[in-house]
């Protein structure tokens, strides 16, 4: 992966936080110390605007909760 790449998305992230106030609070809530640990099912579910649904989940493993720890540190950057 590019690390600039990951700069020329800074404005639309920044833009995106502004527009979905309450997504990062959740996530921060999500990735809270021993909220989520091993074997937590994390389902996501998408609704499109015509009523279509397309739903998908994963069980946390073990090799699952280091990925998590930096996902949680970049959060809270």
């Amino acid at each position: 992966m590019n690390p600039f790449n990951l700069l020329q998305l800074k404005p639309s992230w920044e833009r995106f936080k502004f527009n979905h106030p309450r997504l990062l609070p959740f996530l921060k809530a999500a990735t809270a110390e021993s909220f989520i640990d091993q074997g937590t099912l994390i389902e996501i579910n998408v609704i499109n605007s015509t009523g279509r649904t397309i739903s998908s989940n994963v069980r946390i493993n073990s090799d699952d909760m280091e990925f998590l720890q930096s996902f949680k540190n970049i959060l809270n950057s």
